[in-house]
């Protein structure tokens, strides 16, 4: 992938930024959708299926581009851990969390991603700027706001800190992801890494959860909880994926990252319109000093 990659003009817009702003709207709205399924199904049936089935998609994108399918038998201990960390783990915590706080909360918990990655790049001996280390206690701080929900007192006690505390432990567990993977994606490419990485975590998420899948009431499931499950696989998961590769593949890493920002907003507004949640002026504030964090992070 170039990250000094030129955009390909389609007049003030370009397709990358249009691949961009579709993986926003899909990873944003995926929030109240996986919410809502969640009502319907437990979190482990939630993911193990949604995952197989992206995987699936993803695996047939592989065939139509005729790319190679299969991996060499020493790539299969590292397409584990990287399912393991990238699905098993990261998703299972992201769905038992979001079943137990709001999508709007956890669409802003889980951007603190990238501050656990300038973490697990110091402990491995690149130390950040200052900036970044600015950025880290900034966001720590906004999500300390967005969970208590308060300027003037302590209320943790209050709410649903364990489903925040479970995104929170998603979010790291995608930054150890996204470094487990970095070298097999150098060498294999995203979207086979991703489609192996979803079929591997699915698996061993599935195997831990087997009883859960057993008992699962399949049928108790209405017609518009198992839409919304599909638009979490298809769109939540492969397409919005694939769209964001793109984009960055055409607007460059540092242009292109800049979308992430949008995520929350795209997922609070969607929950907001779509499951009547609220969120007080003073998370709004916690989120701006989240995403600055993360900013400031990011440029340090």
């Amino acid at each position: 992938m170039d990250a000094n990659a030129q955009p390909r003009s389609l007049g003030p817009v370009s397709a990358g930024d249009f691949f961009l702003i579709g993986a926003v709207i899909a990873w944003g709205v995926n929030f109240p959708f996986a919410k809502y399924t969640l009502s319907f199904m437990d979190p482990v049936a939630f993911s193990v299926t949604r995952y197989v089935a992206a995987a699936v998609l993803l695996f047939a994108l592989l065939k139509i581009r005729r790319d190679a399918l299969f991996p060499a038998w020493k790539e299969v201990p590292v397409l584990v851990l990287t399912g393991l960390f990238g699905v098993t783990l990261f998703q299972g915590g992201w769905a038992y969390g979001l079943d137990l706080t709001s999508a709007s909360k956890a669409s802003v918990l889980i951007t603190t991603s990238p501050i656990f990655g300038a973490l697990i790049s110091a402990v491995r001996g690149n130390r950040p700027g200052w900036k970044a280390w600015v950025g880290i206690f900034l966001a720590f701080f906004g999500v300390a706001i967005v969970i208590n929900n308060s300027l003037t007192s302590i209320t943790l006690g209050e709410g649903r800190i364990a489903g925040d505390l479970l995104i929170v432990g998603a979010s790291f567990m995608w930054a150890l992801y996204t470094f487990v993977s970095e070298p097999i994606v150098a060498k294999r490419g995203p979207i086979f890494v991703t489609a192996w990485a979803m079929l591997f975590g699915a698996i061993i998420l599935g195997l831990g959860g087997f009883n859960i899948l057993a008992t699962e009431d399949w049928g108790s499931i209405p017609p518009v909880g198992w839409l919304c499950w599909a638009f979490t696989a298809i769109c939540g998961a492969a397409l919005a994926f694939v769209w964001y590769c793109a984009g960055i593949a055409r607007l460059g890493i540092t242009r292109g990252m800049v979308y992430s920002f949008f995520i929350p907003v795209v997922a609070i507004l969607s929950a907001v319109i779509a499951l009547d949640e609220v969120i007080t002026p003073v998370q709004i504030f916690g989120a701006m000093v989240v995403l600055a964090g993360v900013k400031l992070t990011r440029s340090g």
